[in-house]
């Protein structure tokens, strides 16, 4: 449960810091206000970075009965699914795409490997390390 609670963490993350003005822009999620239109950009952004930072608190301190090594090993996954190869590298293709007329099945599949299958790929991995 631990790695389930951090993976949705920082996917909440993601989406606050999708929906910024230097993203995309977006002043509604799921027909509600976003974030930054209700607490302001700053508290979006420091939002954001709480959930991050907590999701690797969380998965580190909530996993029990489970080796030590495993756990670290867990953690070293969650941080590899957001680096430059995984979530941030499909989060840039997303900025750069903006205003793009186009934009292929290829580019966007790219874009969504790297943002979202990256997380549901390292909740399997940490599911089998954990």
């Amino acid at each position: 449960m631990p790695a389930a609670c951090a993976v949705k963490m920082i996917h909440t993350m993601l989406l606050i810091h999708d929906d910024l003005p230097c993203m995309d822009n977006d002043d509604l999620r799921r027909g509600k206000p976003t974030n930054h239109k209700v607490f302001g950009e700053d508290v979006a952004v420091l939002a954001g970075e709480a959930l991050l930072s907590f999701s690797v608190e969380h998965l580190a301190l909530s996993t029990v009965g489970i080796e030590p090594s495993r756990i670290v090993r867990a953690v070293e996954e969650l941080a590899r699914s957001i680096r430059l190869e995984g979530l941030v590298a499909g989060q840039v293709v997303d900025i750069h795409s903006e205003g793009l007329s186009d934009v292929g099945l290829e580019h966007l599949e790219y874009i969504h490997l790297h943002k979202i299958v990256a997380l549901l790929e390292c909740k399997k991995k940490i599911k089998r390390k954990a």
